[in-house]
């Protein structure tokens, strides 16, 4: 799976990834990723990162709870709103 999902940025070449799901996120390959600044919200931290592109351009990259599990909308625009600004 890590050379797929980095094949498919390098062609897609998107902005930004919102991982749905924790279980996703911890199986997201390794290579050419960089860990990011945490989001903080509330005294609670969102990992981030990102992928670098075959053409130097990077992804900005974070997970949020899957809403199977619960999710709470407010929260969670918080965190997004502060990942697409920054």
């Amino acid at each position: 799976m890590p050379t797929e999902v980095c094949e498919a940025l390098d062609k897609y070449q998107p902005e930004y990834v919102v991982v749905w799901g924790k279980r996703l996120w911890d199986k997201m390959p390794g290579e050419r990723w960089q860990d990011g600044e945490p989001i903080v919200v509330d005294g609670c931290s969102t990992a981030t990162g990102a992928y670098l592109l075959n053409n130097g351009r990077r992804v900005k990259t974070m997970a949020v709870n899957h809403p199977s599990v619960g999710y709470s909308w407010d929260y969670w625009y918080r965190v997004l709103e502060k990942f697409f600004l920054h």
